[in-house]
């Protein structure tokens, strides 16, 4: 089918100008009269005046976990452990005894009691229910008693993969289908076109599959999934482009991979997750079946080991984050060649935080203009729901180095 769109101030000129799509595809942009020569053979939309601008593409978000996040405990901005504890409790109130309780985006660095939320604080709020609460990164959380129990684990404070695994393990599936749904119609009316969904699970993708056999998808997917699982899929909506790994964490949890000790923790260098040759078995298997491997490294060591697995000839791998570049590392990235870096601008909003990690480091924090000037291909993303999903105050905090700018150690 034609669509012929009309009164409509395309981005560049903003004069009233005509767009025709066919087939998905834009065919023709010009003059008023454009339009005119599809009276008849085209279905109108006017525009009525308003800019029109090319979809928007996330090239780095979480969308089941985005989508289950709309039904959980949500706690950014929570201020105090009191406050996060009056947060639980007021769930508990509608909750049953004995059901999950879920919630995310608590930053202990946002808490005057500036430490970790701990089971007996979980404890005194919700006796009778099993609460998991996961840090704002998405790479630590907090379980109280009753969920240590459920889980059969003895530490209520999680990282990394002992964290991941938990939350596989307490995820309800119901609802998942609707929730879903709702999440892509969110993005579709934030003008977002496309995402690039890590850590895609086959449930996700068996989901994501039904909605498309039965014409429900609002925009296209494009699925990274997580280690280890593998689908053929391939398709204008849909389609499996790789594989998502880790090289190390964030750096909330102080985990991210550094090459110097963090300047708040002495001795702590973070979690190196895998080195360059372990990416290069993984980058060649997928490079056999014309697939892509995204690589999460935030700080420069994990970066560094990325790197080296590109320089030993392995060009189908994308770097997600890259969050940590000096001087030397960015220069090997612009010979290298990465097949993409998925960037987060607003990390530069909730990571005000970073100059006490890093010191004088965090100059080489979050250097997107310099990727740009070094011809290297960037792309913004969210990584919701680690960071709101509104393209919008991603875009902003491009513009503004969010917190990071405006504060004494700015990024330029």
């Amino acid at each position: 089918m034609l669509f012929a769109i009309e009164n409509a101030r395309v981005m560049g000129s903003y004069e009233r100008s005509c767009v025709v799509i066919g087939n998905g595809r834009i065919l023709e942009v010009g003059s008023s009269s454009l339009c005119e020569g599809y009276r008849g053979r085209a279905r109108f939309l006017d525009a009525e005046g308003r800019v029109l601008i090319p979809g928007i593409v996330d090239s780095h978000i979480h969308l089941l976990s985005y989508a289950l996040s709309m039904r959980e405990l949500e706690l950014r901005g929570v201020r105090s452990i009191e406050e996060l504890k009056e947060a639980v409790r007021s769930r508990v109130r509608v909750s049953r005894p004995g059901e999950w309780i879920v919630g995310r985006g608590w930053d202990q660095e946002l808490l005057a009691e500036g430490r970790y939320p701990r089971a007996q604080d979980l404890d005194e709020a919700a006796p009778d229910n099993p609460v998991i609460l996961a840090r704002v990164c998405m790479h630590a959380g907090v379980v109280n008693s009753r969920a240590m129990k459920e889980l059969g684990i003895h530490k209520d404070l999680l990282f990394e993969d002992e964290f991941y695994e938990a939350m596989r393990r307490i995820r309800a599936t119901k609802e998942v289908e609707s929730l879903m749904l709702r999440a892509m119609r969110t993005l579709s009316s934030f003008g977002i076109t496309e995402v690039h969904s890590m850590d895609a699970s086959l449930e996700e993708l068996n989901v994501l599959r039904g909605l498309l056999e039965r014409g429900l998808l609002p925009i296209r997917v494009r699925l990274y999934l997580s280690r280890g699982l593998s689908s053929d899929l391939r398709g204008d909506l849909l389609s499996v482009e790789g594989n998502k790994v880790y090289a190390d964490g964030s750096f909330g949890a102080r985990t991210a991979a550094l090459r110097e000790e963090y300047e708040d923790q002495p001795g702590n260098r973070g979690m190196l997750l895998m080195d360059w040759r372990e990416i290069s078995r993984i980058a060649e298997h997928l490079r056999a079946e014309g697939k892509k491997l995204a690589v999460h490294a935030i700080g420069d060591r994990a970066l560094e080991e990325v790197i080296k697995a590109i320089e030993s000839g392995f060009n189908n791998l994308r770097v997600e984050h890259a969050s940590l570049t000096p001087p030397d590392l960015l220069e090997r990235l612009a010979r290298a060649r990465p097949e993409m870096i998925a960037v987060q601008p607003h990390f530069t909003v909730t990571d005000w935080w970073l100059g006490s990690r890093l010191g004088s480091r965090v100059r080489h924090a979050y250097r997107f203009r310099e990727m740009i000037e070094l011809g290297l291909r960037i792309s913004g993303s969210s990584d919701s729901p680690v960071e709101p999903a509104n393209p919008w105050m991603s875009i902003e905090a491009a513009v503004t180095g969010g917190e990071l700018g405006a504060s004494p150690m700015s990024l330029d």
